[in-house]
């Protein structure tokens, strides 16, 4: 029964840590960031993203941060392109 729990409590203690790990705003210092990635997929869609980060002491002394996110996505063919824009703030 013992090894049981044991067995069970690795997959639970990986998943916790993964999901603890995508915070990344509240480690990086004050400034701003900006990342950019581009990829094609074998039917010829063109995705391409910019994601620009800023992080920020509040009036408390509190770490914030704001992350705006534009993905634009273009498939193969005249006319069919999309953009998507996206705003996440911390509380």
């Amino acid at each position: 029964m013992k090894m049981k729990l044991f067995y069970l409590a690795i997959p639970i203690t990986a998943f916790i840590m993964t999901a603890c790990m995508y915070e990344q705003p509240r480690t990086l210092p004050p400034g701003q960031y900006e990342d950019n990635t581009s990829s094609t997929d074998s039917k010829g869609t063109l995705r391409e993203s910019k994601k620009v980060t800023d992080v920020y002491y509040d009036e408390y002394g509190n770490k914030k941060y704001t992350t705006n996110q534009k993905t634009v996505t273009d498939p193969k063919g005249l006319f069919n392109k999309s953009t998507t824009s996206s705003t996440q703030t911390s509380k």
